[in-house]
């Protein structure tokens, strides 16, 4: 039985997050292979990258607040699709997560910039 036109291109979206993240030096893994633990946790990528992710392909932007606070994912990777008669395409990748986190990480940022 195959898997419905949406799981595949989410699916898709997952290996190529792991690719982006595995040419960056990370050692990166769809959950779905890596562990059931993380996917069960709402995880979709195991990694060795400082942040859990949760990543959607979606034509409707995701609801980013019950991600982030229903599952163990700190930030959400959602590659943007349009649909164009009977067509699907990518438009667009975005990550979002919490303001705290962000804040954070320019904190960080901005430090190893000071001699």
């Amino acid at each position: 039985m195959s898997k419905p036109a949406s799981t595949v291109r989410g699916h898709t979206y997952e290996r190529d997050i792991v690719k982006e993240l595995t040419s960056r030096g990370y050692e990166a893994a769809t959950a779905r292979y890596a562990s059931r633990m993380l996917d069960d946790q709402g995880v979709d990528i195991a990694t060795n990258y400082p942040f859990r992710i949760q990543c959607k392909a979606t034509v409707r932007p995701p609801n980013i607040h019950d991600l982030l606070t229903t599952t163990a994912a700190d930030v959400i990777f959602w590659r943007r699709i349009v649909k164009q008669g009977k067509q699907f395409y990518k438009d667009g990748e975005y990550v979002t997560l919490s303001q705290e986190d962000f804040l954070e990480l320019v904190e960080k940022a901005h430090k190893k910039k000071q001699p």
